[in-house]
């Protein structure tokens, strides 16, 4: 071959090598990891999102970290006991509220308490997998304990979604007896958020019909209330969702130092006397009792994140 056609090919290789895209081999939408036992991390796009703590060593089952697209997380630093909780810098500062759970109080008529996690909720398994357009699903059981007998079975199926948009179905179904709950406002869907993005601290409350501020929007029904403040020099959000068929609407218990949950279980609680309670019981051997709630993650505030847009997506995906 002469130099100058050797050098042509040369050419003409190198450059073909340079023009042609690497392989981008990193994970696509939602993966699950187990990185020690009672822990399975959660990864969209082959980031680190979430982690549901499910061991022996808590009361009951939480999401923590829970991370936004730019990386915060947006839950508050777990604490562990009572006993610490008491000698915080903050003074008692509510050691059940871990992360993102499910539990309420008064349950039937000795009022068993898994919102304080005076009584347990301790999980019998998890299972994950892969689901469609690049969404992954978590089965959570769950065993609500009177002691240490089972009162309560719940399954919750978690789908969580590339857009970080989370979809829970909730199952409960009583076991061998009638199971009540009664009114309360401590339940039932929660999250709790980091302390830079409380109202105190400067975030912001807005609820689908545009009222504002803990004042205005607590115990009231909602298609959705968006939670959202600034978390190491950021903007991020975490919106709650009710399902429209859900038996009932559900209200909000949302504060200006960062709870955040949502329930139907307490009318008379959350209108202040103004309804009448509601208890609500479980039979066994009845069609389980069920409720579906959303979960989105977010950053920036409810309008850049689109908010609104983000409630039509969960009624889509659950096919209402």
């Amino acid at each position: 071959m002469r130099p100058a056609i050797l050098l042509a090919s040369t050419l003409f290789l190198c450059l073909t090598a340079s023009s042609t895209p690497a392989v981008d081999k990193s994970p696509r939408g939602v993966s699950f990891q187990s990185t020690q036992d009672g822990q399975l991390g959660i990864q969209i796009d082959g980031k680190n999102f979430a982690v549901l703590n499910h061991g022996k060593e808590w009361n009951k089952p939480f999401l923590f970290p829970v991370h936004a697209p730019n990386g915060t997380n947006v839950l508050r630093d777990i604490v562990p006991t009572r006993e610490e909780a008491g000698s915080s810098k903050e003074g008692k500062d509510h050691f059940h509220h871990k992360g993102v759970w499910v539990s309420v109080d008064s349950v039937n008529d000795d009022r068993l308490n898994f919102w304080s996690e005076a009584a347990r909720i301790e999980c019998e398994g998890v299972e994950h997998s892969a689901g469609k357009n690049g969404s992954g699903q978590l089965t959570i059981t769950n065993n609500w304990m009177e002691g240490d007998k089972p009162l309560l079975r719940e399954e919750t199926t978690v789908t969580i979604h590339p857009s970080r948009l989370l979809t829970y179905h909730i199952e409960l179904s009583a076991i061998d007896r009638d199971v009540t709950i009664y009114d309360t406002k401590e339940g039932f869907f929660a999250v709790r958020l980091a302390h830079t993005m409380r109202e105190m601290e400067g975030g912001h409350i807005t609820n689908a019909d545009g009222l504002k501020g803990e004042k205005d929007c607590w115990g009231k029904p909602s298609p959705w209330i968006d939670y959202y403040g600034e978390v190491d020099g950021a903007t991020a959000g975490v919106t709650l969702m009710d399902h429209p068929g859900n038996f009932r609407e559900s209200r909000y218990h949302v504060r200006s130092y960062g709870l955040f949950s949502i329930s139907p279980f307490g009318p008379k609680k959350y209108s202040n006397g103004k309804e009448a309670e509601a208890p609500v019981t479980i039979r066994p051997g009845k069609k389980s009792f069920t409720l579906d709630y959303g979960l989105y993650i977010h950053d920036g505030d409810t309008e850049t994140a689109n908010v609104a847009e983000a409630y039509k997506q969960f009624l889509t995906v659950t096919g209402h």
